[in-house]
């Protein structure tokens, strides 16, 4: 279930609309907030960009630290790390889980096609132009410390291309290769990354004081507003709209299941009404994420 971060709360009086963020889960949760490369395997020198930009991607985010633990060019520590080699890890780079990359690998394939330009005396011609495409693939397993067991593996793939040339060369086949394990890299970033999301959800001033409950979240104040409205409600003030506008503010408050049965009232109460069935099928979808 996804789980807010912090709240960015405005309310704009000419539109009302209550605008938050809130933070996904990775799709892969790698059990802690420390973690480290311990090697990288692969049969294509592009596994040196693939580590580079998965830490630098990882790293820009403030959310994972991802340290550097393979110490390029004096060795590479396999695939299976004896107890000896975990031990002085643990010791030279504690971490919480490590990571490897294993079994990075490319592959290209040349392309071509007709396409028209200029010539010298600016009349136009057709001429035939070539490119390749990459892909990438690699397998980032994820490895227990302490025992240096494999606690499972998940596959990041990448595509890139080259310009549209007349002859390829390898400065165009390297410019595949290098988009491709880039994008590759930042694919396995993204899998282990919580993600800050930003939702705008447009209020229905037509609620029972509204006013009252906008103002008091323009000024951050989102519980004093939930509050005050849900005081409404038990008095009798069986509305949509102010179930509708509850919704929103329990789900900027990251109380789904508060959410969730205000937007279903909103609906039940007021099934002509196109914004409250579509702000609950968003919600639906919004929770599912």
């Amino acid at each position: 279930m996804p789980r807010a971060a912090c709240f960015a709360i405005a309310l704009l009086f000419a539109a009302p609309r209550i605008n938050f963020t809130r933070t996904l889960p990775p799709r892969h949760d790698i059990g802690g907030d420390h973690s480290a490369v311990i090697y990288a395997i692969g049969d294509n020198d592009k596994v040196s960009t693939f580590v580079d930009v998965f830490l630098v991607h990882t790293n820009r985010a403030g959310i994972l630290r991802v340290d550097d633990a393979i110490d390029r060019g004096r060795h590479l520590i396999g695939e299976r790390p004896s107890e000896t080699t975990i031990r002085k890890l643990n010791h030279e780079h504690p971490a919480d889980v490590y990571l490897g990359v294993n079994h990075f690998t490319c592959e290209s394939q040349q392309r071509g096609g007709e396409g028209s330009t200029y010539d010298v005396d600016g009349a136009r011609v057709k001429r035939k132009h070539v490119w390749i495409d990459a892909t990438c693939h690699a397998r980032i397993d994820v490895i227990q410390p302490s025992t240096a067991k494999r606690l499972f593996s998940f596959m990041a793939k990448g595509e890139g291309t080259s310009p549209r040339v007349a002859e390829i060369t390898d400065e165009e086949r390297d410019i595949a290769f290098e988009q491709a394990a880039r994008y590759a890299a930042i694919e396995a970033s993204e899998a282990i990354t919580p993600r800050v999301v930003r939702e705008s959800i447009e209020l229905d001033d037509a609620a029972p004081l509204f006013d009252d409950g906008a103002a008091m979240i323009n000024s951050g104040r989102l519980t004093s507003a939930r509050n005050l409205w849900e005081r409404e409600l038990s008095r009798g003030k069986d509305s949509a709209a102010l179930h509708y506008d509850l919704g929103a503010v329990c789900e900027a408050l990251a109380d789904l299941d508060c959410a969730h049965e205000h937007y279903r009232q909103a609906a039940r109460l007021a099934p002509r009404e196109p914004r409250y069935r579509s702000e609950l099928e968003l919600f639906r979808k919004r929770r599912g994420r």
